[in-house]
């Protein structure tokens, strides 16, 4: 690729005491094939070393405080944050937990620059300690190609401002899957990387997993009133992507029986989540 056509991409990351995993998340952006890239941390008022470590390695910080009642997701308002504060042709948000392969970055800005695509979906494959960590990996496995489980992260960040960035109230998984339907509903053609991105599971607990799910359940109706059909697919419990992957589950059967037990906890935790939400809001 030609120098002057090299265009600038924005990594945001949300951050809140975010130490243990952020640093190894910017080595792995530092170390990119791709090298316009800028970077910066939408953190809210870490105590720990975060903003040590973004000093390390010379990248802003912005202080923002988003208003979220207790219990919900702040993440997708400070996503939206990230963008405006963004000076490239493309806003790629990440998580401070997610570990980038050499060629992430570059395989998106071609994939845009040479086939038009305004929307980029990077495969995720986690890793951990411990057979829930396990367990987590088996499922992720299990979503690569699946349309209705992953969602773009690497957007034109023009794009991204015509379509109104993410909708703050389906956070919880909700906000991803909602950016790539509206993505599609405007016409815009969503593409997918071969390269994967590492996400960093650190020592997975099964009540981690629940407390999170449980946190998800609170905003799941609101996505699916908004959107029905699809977003009864994407939290149906039985998922296509399992039948299809079923000789992978055959291949790991111990990590099959976490598996299920696993997904039955979060769904439990996620229903309760879904009960909390109805009775506080009647």
């Amino acid at each position: 690729m030609n120098i002057k056509k090299h265009v600038l991409v924005s990594i945001g990351i949300p951050t809140k005491n975010s130490s243990m995993h952020l640093d190894a998340c910017l080595s792995s952006i530092k170390k990119q094939s791709y090298q316009y890239i800028e970077i910066y941390l939408i953190d809210s008022g870490s105590t720990d070393d975060t903003l040590d470590i973004a000093k390390k390695y010379h990248i802003d910080v912005y202080q923002y405080y988003p208003k979220v009642k207790q219990g919900l997701f702040e993440t997708p308002y400070k996503r939206n944050y990230g963008a405006k504060r963004a000076n490239g042709k493309y806003y790629y948000y990440l998580d401070a937990d997610m570990i980038l392969t050499k060629n992430n970055v570059s395989e998106a800005v071609n994939l845009c620059e040479s086939q038009g695509y305004d929307g980029i979906i990077l495969s995720e494959d986690s890793f951990g300690e411990g057979i829930w960590a396990q367990a987590k990996n088996l499922e992720r496995r299990c979503y690569w190609g699946d349309d209705t489980i992953e969602a773009p992260r690497f957007i034109r960040l023009s794009t991204w401002k015509k379509i109104g960035g993410m909708d703050v109230n389906v956070g919880g998984g909700g906000d991803d899957w909602d950016l790539y339907q509206k993505l599609l509903s405007n016409g815009y053609r969503v593409g997918r990387t071969k390269s994967i991105v590492l996400h960093n599971e650190g020592k997975l607990s099964i009540w981690h997993l629940m407390k999170k799910r449980y946190m998800y359940g609170k905003q799941t109706l609101s996505y699916i009133q908004k959107r029905p059909s699809a977003g009864i697919i994407s939290y149906f419990p039985i998922r296509k992507a399992y039948l299809k992957n079923w000789k992978v589950f055959l291949h790991r059967p111990k990590d099959f029986v976490a598996f299920i037990i696993m997904r039955t906890a979060e769904y439990s935790a996620g229903f309760f989540g879904i009960v909390t939400s109805l009775l506080q809001n009647e």
